[in-house]
């Protein structure tokens, strides 16, 4: 089994901020502090939190979390229910915020301490607490690595395991006055509850999605274990059994279980192939819905009508899309995290390369089969919902331009416009950091050097498929002069 390269943000740490921060982030109180109750200073964290000031909100969780400390450490106290969820929200909410920042080392103590709170109890009486102690142990687990991560996912795992198992029993503990309120920014209010079949639900998404971290972590950081690759299909085969509401498994089992078998050996590995048409297909109306957007929907074809009877046929199309537009709408704001949308056009680039080299040493090479086709035109819907997002990230635009490169025949003066898109933009990026190399401090330089190293190692991958693209289009040219 071949190392799969680990696709966390937690562990995306080349890109820390370099700029020193204000120490909005100091737990000293000063006058002010004091006059603000812990309600008060949650309702401006939330105020904060509102107008993406996320340094401002952090400092104000801050006070809160530092108000409640001294109501806990004042004479003849006793910590009430309301004190403890409420420290316990402001330490997920201040890792949360930490995670934004970058600063995983500091999120990652915030829940070892929200972590600590939960556990200190003999044993959680409801299934809320111990979906907070699982929610904390996977946060916990995505800020490690190797062995540390192993453990505090399979805590995880088994706090979900136990919350289904409480749901799906419908004892008098599934919903006991715990679960009947919670701590939001301000105060303790009561909210209506889910439903069980929605309550059901939607831990096994979660546990679904525990297993697959489980899975991912026998994919990289402990892909030398003896037993990795059984261990990796065990977590994955349970997630698979977790079934979503239209009776697949979950998106994220279906991607990981592609992702495994393209570690695999070569018997193994066009079983991505089913696996990722798979994951695509839960994606694919909200992907064509912000596709279309940036006009790669059903892989970037445009339609072009010839006559009245096709403008005809086009206008019906625009009702029937109409009629579908806020299935679109809902379909598209549930779409998954952004970087899991482009683990999955790179798997499905990656099988769509497989099922070429296939078909390349077969009796008719010339015959291209569906899936190769449905796996491109995937992952270029894939790429132009991200596009749709953000058109910022250089990397979505390489793939785009490798999409139509790996059509048959290329479409190369497509591709051309995204690697050529791509090229101009690590130029700037390039340019930029040179400039932040030259005032740098010593403590920054490496960093940077490594960032231009990387910038490095991406312009030699465009401008080789740039001049793979531009022998292709001066190929076409010539047979087209040919024939004319």
């Amino acid at each position: 089994m071949t190392k799969r390269i680990r696709n966390r943000t937690a562990n995306n740490n080349k890109k820390l901020r370099r700029q020193h921060r204000k120490e909005v982030l100091s737990l000293k109180k000063n006058k002010k502090t004091a006059q603000k109750s812990v309600d008060e200073w949650l309702q401006t964290a939330a105020n904060h939190m509102a107008t993406l000031d996320i340094e401002a909100a952090y400092h104000a969780y801050n006070n809160a979390h530092m108000e409640l400390i001294q109501q806990q450490q004042a004479p003849s106290s006793s910590s009430t229910t309301t004190q403890q969820e409420q420290m316990l929200h402001v330490l997920e909410k201040m890792g949360e915020i930490q995670v934004s920042l970058n600063d995983p080392d500091q999120a990652r103590q915030h829940f070892l301490h929200a972590l600590q709170l939960v556990e200190a109890q003999q044993k959680p009486s409801s299934w809320s607490m111990l979906e907070t102690h699982a929610n904390l142990c996977l946060y916990i687990g995505q800020l490690s690595i190797e062995q540390q991560a192993l453990e505090a996912y399979l805590k995880g795992v088994s706090s979900l395991e136990k919350c289904i198992q409480l749901v799906e029993s419908n004892t008098d503990s599934v919903l006991s006055p715990t679960d009947s309120t919670m701590v939001t920014d301000g105060q303790a209010t009561s909210q209506e509850q889910p439903s069980e079949k929605e309550t059901l639900q939607q831990l096994k998404q979660k546990l679904s999605g525990a297993y697959c971290n489980v899975a991912d972590l026998y994919l990289t950081d402990l892909c030398d274990e003896d037993t990795a690759e059984s261990d990796c299909e065990n977590y994955l085969e349970k997630a698979l059994q977790l079934k979503d509401n239209d009776g697949e498994p979950m998106v994220d089992a279906l991607q990981t279980m592609a992702n495994l078998r393209l570690s695999q050996h070569e018997d193994r590995r066009l079983e991505a192939v089913d696996f990722i048409l798979r994951a695509y297909e839960k994606q694919r109306v909200g992907s064509e819905a912000l596709s279309s957007l940036v006009g790669l929907k059903d892989g970037g074809k445009r339609l072009q009508p010839s006559d009245d009877a096709a403008m005809q046929d086009h206008e019906d199309e625009e009702e029937a899309e109409q009629a579908d537009e806020l299935l679109e709408v809902e379909e598209a704001n549930n779409l998954p995290e952004f970087e899991f949308r482009c683990q999955t056009a790179k798997i499905l680039l990656e099988s769509a390369d497989l099922l070429s080299k296939k078909r390349r040493s077969s009796e008719n090479p010339s015959v291209v089969p569906i899936q190769e086709t449905q796996c491109i035109d995937a992952a270029i819907s894939v790429l132009g919902s991200l596009l749709a997002q953000n058109d910022e990230v250089v990397e979505i635009w390489y793939l785009t331009g490798c999409a139509f490169a790996a059509k048959d025949p290329p479409l190369a003066d497509t591709a051309l416009f995204y690697l050529e898109r791509a090229q101009t933009m690590l130029t700037d990026i390039r340019k930029g950091l040179t400039q932040e190399l030259q005032f740098a401090e010593d403590m920054e330089r490496d960093e940077l050097e490594q960032e231009l190293e990387l910038n490095e190692e991406q312009m030699n991958d465009v401008m080789a498929k740039l001049t793979e693209m531009r022998s292709s289009a001066i190929g076409k040219e010539d047979a087209s002069m040919l024939e004319d």
